[in-house]
Parts: C-alpha cells; structure tokens; sequence
C-alpha cells in the first residue's frame, strides 16, 4: 500500500543459501549431460556407419563416465 515503509531488519527467509547447496543440481547435471551429449555424438556414429544402437550405448556409458570424472573433480575435496 501506499505510504507504507519496508521492515528495518531483514526477515530469515532472504538470507543467502548456504554454500554448496547447490552440488547436487551440479552432479545430476553434469551426469545427464555427458550422457545425453556422448549418446547423441554416438548416435550420429551409427547412423553414419549404419550399426543399430551399438555407438549410442558406448557414447552414453563414455558420457557416464566422463560426468562422473567431472563431477568428482569438481566436488571432491
């Protein structure tokens, strides 16, 4: 309403997250992009050499692999 003046103190609620907190988001989608990126990369392998799958599998597990390096080297200690 008009006229009316913002609280003196801050409320709890607008306190900045805690650090890290944000980690987990950063694994999973460190996880799903590999996989999704090195599976799609693996696709377009097969439909180059006409194989049926064999490609997307090992990309996606590549992809796997690669995100788990990442995720590690990120947020390891």
């Amino acid at each position: 309403m008009a006229g009316q003046q913002p609280p003196s103190e801050p409320r709890k609620d607008d306190a900045p997250p805690p650090p890290g907190s944000g980690a987990g988001m950063v694994a999973i989608s460190y996880l799903i992009g590999g996989m999704v990126v090195w599976g799609g990369i693996g696709w377009l392998v097969d439909q180059w050499l006409g194989t049926e799958g064999i490609g997307m599998g090992i990309g996606a597990v590549i992809g796997g692999a690669a995100g788990v390096y990442l995720v590690v080297r990120r947020l390891g200690a």
